[in-house]
């Protein structure tokens, strides 16, 4: 890619969250949290975060973040040009390894010899779903109602402007709130490594995460066209300075096949997220074989709707409960959305392989953690090359 298609790829600078709040769980950060980290993550969450100008006059697939000055991020000196340090592969193989620095221009998108495929990548996002610029005649995959609900442009737009406030009525804190409980956990792995902010919907996490400092990039991946059209023009919108800024990049993605390098992928979040995934055993798999040794796993959603009394007698006791809602079969409102048991979700990552599994909830709202566990003989990295 030549120096001035990267810069084509450059947007405006994302803005930090305002007023973030405080927060309690009922759980405490992973053990490996060292001293410097915690010391790190009280500054972040100390520090009250104002938006930036507004600047609309760029576009790209990637866009920038500012770093609050009260976080200590990490040095960036002789890191790859914005957009090039974030590695893709083909989600056919998954073996061919796509780099920015090799599109000739955006128009051309990323090729795969192996599967002689091109994926196309436009100024919004780039696209690494397994249907990517082709136009089925006849076969359409089925999917999961939520997963459309949230394609439609008009969800899009008001997923900020009321829809995801309104999940307060099952417990969930507010963006800011839970931002804070997802950054303890995810800070210890951060590293100042790349962030896949999974299902990310309107960018209302991933323009957050970039804020913060605490990670050299974030994908904002999701499956929904319109969603990533949304996050693009929240980036535009929103400014945050010039020091530490850090790239977000725009990705279609389909989290049961996720096109990136095994192993290669620090942490993970996806907010109100995993009740919408139309095979979420297959999406913790992929999500487990992506993640780094020590990577962590963090996302929140929505339990069932006996969960606040078993929060008091305990679940195993108020299970029957939930067989007794008619709208919930399994767990599986109206054929639209999963609602979860908290062990469903340790059995889940239990049995990906995930260890480690630490929760928080209140009410129907419950936010998870889990971490990819240290092999225990030393991988040789090169059984992953090409």
């Amino acid at each position: 890619m030549s120096s001035k298609s990267r810069a084509a790829l450059l947007s405006t600078p994302a803005a930090a969250p305002s007023g973030a709040a405080p927060s309690a769980g009922s759980a405490a950060p992973p053990a490996a949290a060292s001293s410097a980290s915690n010391a790190a993550l009280s500054r972040l969450l100390s520090r009250r975060h104002g938006h930036g100008a507004r600047n609309s006059s760029s576009s790209g697939v990637v866009a920038s973040a500012a770093a609050p000055a009260s976080y200590d991020a990490p040095s960036t000196s002789g890191q790859a040009a914005a957009g090039e340090q974030f590695g893709f592969v083909c989600p056919i193989c998954q073996q061919t390894r796509f780099n920015l620095a090799s599109m000739p221009n955006r128009s051309e998108g990323l090729y795969c010899n192996r599967c002689v495929r091109t994926f196309p990548a436009s100024p919004a996002y780039l696209d690494l779903t397994l249907t990517a610029g082709i136009k089925q005649k006849v076969y359409n995959q089925r999917s999961w109602g939520g997963t459309e609900l949230f394609r439609s442009p008009l969800i899009s737009f008001v997923y900020e402007r009321g829809w995801r406030q309104g999940f307060a009525w099952a417990g969930f804190p507010g963006a800011d709130a839970e931002y804070d409980i997802a950054m303890r956990y995810l800070l210890p792995a951060a590293g100042g490594k790349v962030l896949v902010d999974m299902s990310c919907g309107s960018g209302l996490f991933s323009r957050r995460f970039a804020s913060s400092g605490a990670f050299s990039g974030v994908i904002a991946a999701d499956f929904s066209e319109s969603m990533l059209q949304q996050t693009r023009e929240y980036c535009m919108q929103e400014g945050g300075g010039l020091n530490g800024s850090t790239p977000i990049m725009l990705l279609r993605a389909d989290v049961a096949r996720l096109p990136f390098a095994t192993g290669s992928i620090a942490a993970i979040h996806a907010g109100a997220a995993i009740h919408c995934w139309p095979n979420p055993q297959a999406a913790l798999a992929e999500i487990s074989r992506v993640l780094a040794p020590g990577g962590v796993f963090v996302a929140s959603t929505f339990l069932t709707a006996s969960a606040p009394l078993g929060q008091v007698f305990g679940d195993d006791l108020v299970r029957p409960l939930s067989q007794l809602d008619p709208t919930n079969i399994g767990g599986i409102t109206n054929s639209t959305y999963k609602w979860w048991e908290e062990q469903e979700l340790r059995d889940l990552c239990e049995a990906v392989g995930l260890v480690n599994f630490q929760r928080e909830r209140s009410m129907r709202f419950i936010l998870i953690s889990a971490q990819k566990p240290q092999p225990a003989v030393p991988l040789d990295s090169a059984e992953f090359e090409e």
